[in-house]
């Protein structure tokens, strides 16, 4: 942990100290003499309480929103805690916003003044113009006395994190029937564990229930097990492969294009069964879509996995892997942007 000392400032005062000390001894002045004595005292009572500062203030990050749409205003609020009764005019927070997915990062520095006995927000609005999740970070905080001398750095280490979809405004290339040779019925792949039904409530746990029916974000969020109950869905599914490979762009297009997909099929009341190849974990996640919910479940996942450079891996792994789908709709780059293939395997 740094210090910064600001020597600019202390010779300037240094300076002016030295011009005062010089009026009083040439002109013996009771009052030159009590501006010489608090010049000074007060450096040193002005770090010395910087210091004590520094050791009382806290730090809250708060994102409200856990989903945020691409494109669209979203908030994080930063919070300094001054529980004393001593105050600074200055109190520099950095703030690093990095996109989990892409591995980008960008820094805003804050400074805010702190109230005595209170705490000081401030709430900073955020565009965020790529799909992936997002990890807001604050490490340390800096405090600068009252006169400017020094800055006394203190460690938080805080986070927060949110997850960017794809904007609902985005315009559909083709509709459902397009892909309508994509389409499975259920049996032929009812390993299991599936339940092919929609999301028609959610209540608390009662022993006996499946584990897979546990809506894990909301029991987190209330620490109690909360399940989803489901009605009956379509007995036909829809096989969805998303490619992670290409550029940043290349990638960010083609998710957009797979969660838009994906929804339209949910809110139509269709099974959809998205994969996309983990590189990290050498396999295919497998997720089965029944709402809304497990959708964003699924690309909250998908957010932690890692992008690879070849786009010809994602049908061989297919061919050699998952032979049992006979045809699944495949969203990758075609021709330079994203679209959606039907592919027949043999």
């Amino acid at each position: 942990m740094k210090n910064v000392i600001h020597f600019g400032r202390i010779i300037i005062y240094g300076i002016l100290f030295a011009i005062t000390v010089s009026l009083y001894g040439f002109l013996h002045s009771h009052l030159l003499l009590m501006i010489m004595t608090l010049m000074a005292a007060a450096p040193v009572l002005s770090v010395l309480l910087a210091f004590y500062l520094r050791n009382k203030l806290s730090v809250r990050i708060l994102a409200p929103e856990s989903d945020v749409l691409r494109h669209s205003v979203s908030y994080v609020s930063l919070v300094v805690q001054n529980p004393s009764y001593i105050m600074s005019l200055d109190v520099k927070l950095k703030l690093h916003v990095q996109n989990l997915f892409y591995h980008t990062e960008n820094s805003i520095l804050v400074s805010l003044p702190t109230r005595m006995h209170g705490d000081s927000e401030t709430m900073l609005p955020m565009r965020l113009t790529m799909n992936g999740a997002v990890q807001y970070t604050v490490e340390d905080l800096r405090v600068l006395d009252l006169l400017g001398f020094v800055e006394l750095k203190k460690k938080v280490n805080l986070s927060a994190e949110v997850n960017v979809l794809p904007e609902r405004n985005r315009k559909e290339q083709g509709s459902l029937s397009d892909f309508s040779g994509g389409f499975t019925e259920t049996e032929e792949n009812n390993k299991r564990g599936n339940d092919f039904s929609d999301v028609n409530d959610v209540r608390e746990y009662i022993p006996g229930d499946r584990l897979m029916s546990i809506h894990w974000k909301l029991s987190a969020k209330r620490d109690i097990l909360m399940v989803k109950d489901r009605v009956s869905m379509s007995d036909q599914q829809m096989v969805i492969l998303t490619e992670l490979a290409g550029s940043i762009e290349e990638v960010d297009d083609t998710i957009s294009l797979t969660y838009h997909l994906c929804r339209s099929l949910i809110e139509e009341k269709i099974f959809v069964r998205l994969l996309w190849w983990s590189e990290g974990r050498s396999e295919f996640a497998d997720n089965r879509l029944f709402s809304i919910d497990d959708l964003k479940d699924a690309f909250s996942r998908m957010y932690y996995d890692t992008i690879y450079a070849d786009p010809e891996k994602t049908v061989a792994y297919m061919r050699s892997i998952k032979p049992e789908l006979k045809a699944y709709v495949h969203v990758c780059q075609k021709e330079g942007k994203a679209d959606a293939v039907i592919v027949e395997q043999e």
